[in-house]
């Protein structure tokens, strides 16, 4: 009972390290593709119109 225990609370501890560092993975990613910059390029070309 007691091992068991001690394996359920491991697997908890492995599963938030795991998903601490896919979220670090991710959002470094983010960062470096800067995709807020990217959507307001492609929405400065879909709405606004320079013609003359």
């Amino acid at each position: 009972m007691k091992l068991k225990i001690n394996i359920n609370s491991l697997e908890k501890y492995l599963a938030d390290l795991v998903n601490h560092f896919e979220y670090k993975r991710i959002t470094e990613k983010l960062k470096a593709d800067d995709l807020i910059a990217d959507v307001d390029d492609q929405s400065a070309h879909h709405f606004c119109s320079f013609s003359k």
